[in-house]
């Protein structure tokens, strides 16, 4: 029990510098969470309700919820990518287990995209969005996305410590991924060759699943749950084997 707690204090310390250290790179700090997707929202929406047409009812809550959901991805993953390197020091010096500043990446993650979801609230209630019974399932859909990036942090921190070039191809990856999740426009709007491939997108899956429960209080069909698990086992079972596999090798290599 009381190494639990000093794990729960060493987090919380890791996750406060990490904070500051992000609040520090701009004026706005912490409202700048919350700024984010809000200007994504606004320019988005302005652009295509005035340039291209799409039949897309409130699309403001669409595309904030999309916005929130890659950007915890986004983010999360690659604050994990670097929390080895970036707390060498620490892991070399102390006891704690490598896996706790991975998990502690992911939390603070989390809870930005927490805080950058107070947003939808307001918006929500501006567009008349009538939320359903379904609205309990964001629950375990944010739970597994949150392990889902666990598990993607968890390998992208081992390749990053071997491979310091990996932060480069994983933002190109992602630089392209935000255009084929589902962040702005809908499946239908996809051409027909690659509409089934993005289905097997976890990003995709993540944010359809939140805007039918969320938005739209709608059903979402079995094979996206399916799916949804499948990369929520595949991941957990391998990312894994990889880390408990190479974190040594990690610890020396530091």
């Amino acid at each position: 029990m009381e190494k639990l707690r000093q794990y729960y204090f060493v987090m919380q310390q890791i996750g406060y510098k990490e904070q500051r250290k992000k609040s520090n790179e701009t004026s706005l700090g912490f409202v700048w969470n919350l700024l984010n997707p809000l200007l994504y929202m606004v320019i988005l929406s302005t652009y295509y309700t005035n340039i291209i047409i799409h039949d897309i009812d409130r699309f403001p809550v669409f595309v904030f919820t999309g916005i929130t959901i890659f950007n915890f991805y986004n983010s999360s993953t690659k604050t994990a990518m670097k929390s080895l390197v970036n707390n060498k020091n620490l892991l070399i010096k102390t006891k704690l287990p490598v896996e706790v500043f991975v998990i502690n990446s992911i939390y603070s993650g989390f809870r930005e995209f927490l805080f950058s979801s107070i947003a939808l609230i307001p918006i929500c209630i501006y567009y008349k969005v009538h939320i359903t019974w379904r609205i309990i399932l964001v629950i375990p859909i944010l739970l597994i996305t949150a392990s889902i990036i666990t598990s993607i942090g968890r390998i992208l921190a081992i390749c990053y410590t071997f491979f310091g070039d990996v932060e480069y191809l994983y933002s190109v990856l992602m630089s392209m991924l935000v255009f084929v999740s589902g962040t702005f426009l809908p499946l239908g709007n996809y051409p027909e060759n690659i509409r089934y491939l993005l289905t097997y997108n976890p990003i995709f899956l993540s944010i359809i699943l939140y805007r039918n429960s969320l938005m739209y209080g709608i059903q979402s069909h079995w094979s996206a749950w399916a799916k949804f698990l499948m990369w929520f086992l595949a991941l957990l079972i391998f990312s894994r084997y990889i880390f408990d596999k190479k974190k040594d090798d990690c610890i020396n290599m530091l």
